[in-house]
This record gives structure tokens, sequence and C-alpha cells, in this order.
């Protein structure tokens, strides 16, 4: 969100397997409202195979490592991200056509989406990767024994 709509179109980038492309424009995105280029997409090839084995051999090992808490704190900083960058988000969406009223729900709500599901992370979820599910059950003929349900990572 570096670039402003007010200088040279910036080339829109994507981060693929923990790395940026996007060094070369392609295709211009025109706005909707005058039709000028407010951005421009890069002519980079994406690896789809190597967006997936990242994602799968490291990215999810990584996010599988954090507990609860840590993912909740996770959230709260993309939270607080959008929302001190929201004035450029409202810029780029008024290109699209859409008031500012309109794109209160996907900017601010988004934003505060994120910190309610940090929230609830934070008061509800424990400091693990342990979470239990249900009641504890009373098993066997007497009741001399007892089990739950655990919620564990996969991996």
């Amino acid at each position: 969100m570096n670039a402003t709509l007010n200088s040279s179109p910036a080339v829109l980038q994507s981060l693929i397997a923990d790395r940026w492309l996007g060094k070369e424009a392609s295709r211009g995105l025109h706005s909707a409202v005058n039709g000028r280029v407010v951005a421009r997409t890069h002519s980079e090839a994406i690896d789809f195979a190597e967006s997936l084995h990242f994602a799968r051999q490291t990215a999810l090992p990584a996010l599988l490592a954090l507990n609860f808490q840590q993912r909740a704190a996770r959230l709260r900083a993309l939270g607080a991200y959008l929302n001190q960058h929201k004035e450029q988000l409202y810029a780029i969406s008024a290109h699209t056509g859409a008031t500012r009223a309109d794109s209160w729900i996907d900017i601010e709500g988004g934003s505060g989406t994120l910190y309610a599901y940090a929230s609830m992370g934070a008061a509800e979820l424990p400091s693990s990767n342990v979470m239990h599910e249900g009641p504890v059950l009373r098993l066997g003929k007497l009741g001399h024994f007892a089990g739950t349900h655990i919620l564990v990572p996969r991996r």
C-alpha cells in the first residue's frame, strides 16, 4: 500500500513462496469512475505449484506451531494494519464506483471482524494447541472412567 493514486500507477505485486513478484508492469487497471489507469498488473508468471508446495511444506507447519493466543495476536495485528491504511483502501475503492458508505462494510467491517475474532480467541481459547471439545463423559458400567474429546493440530 505504499503507492498513492496521485503518483504513477503502482505495479500490483504478489507474495509467492515468501518472495515478492511484480517488478515489470503489464496491463493497466482502469478506474470505473474516470477511466484512467490506477494500477498495473505485473508481468511475471505465478508458479502455482511452487505456491502450493510452500503453503504445505512451510506456511502450514509455521501456522500449526502457533498457539491460539499467538494466532489471536496475529489477527489483531492484521486488523490494526488494515485500520491504519483504511484511507488508502477507501481511495482505491472509490475507483470501483463505490461510495464511502458502500465501502465501509468491507473496509472497517473487515478490520472489525479481525479484531472481534482476535478478542474471542484471546478470551476463550487456551494458550496451547489443544482444545477440549464438549464435556467430560463418564465411561464404563460403573462410571469409573472418564473421557473427553480434544482438538489438536493435524500434524
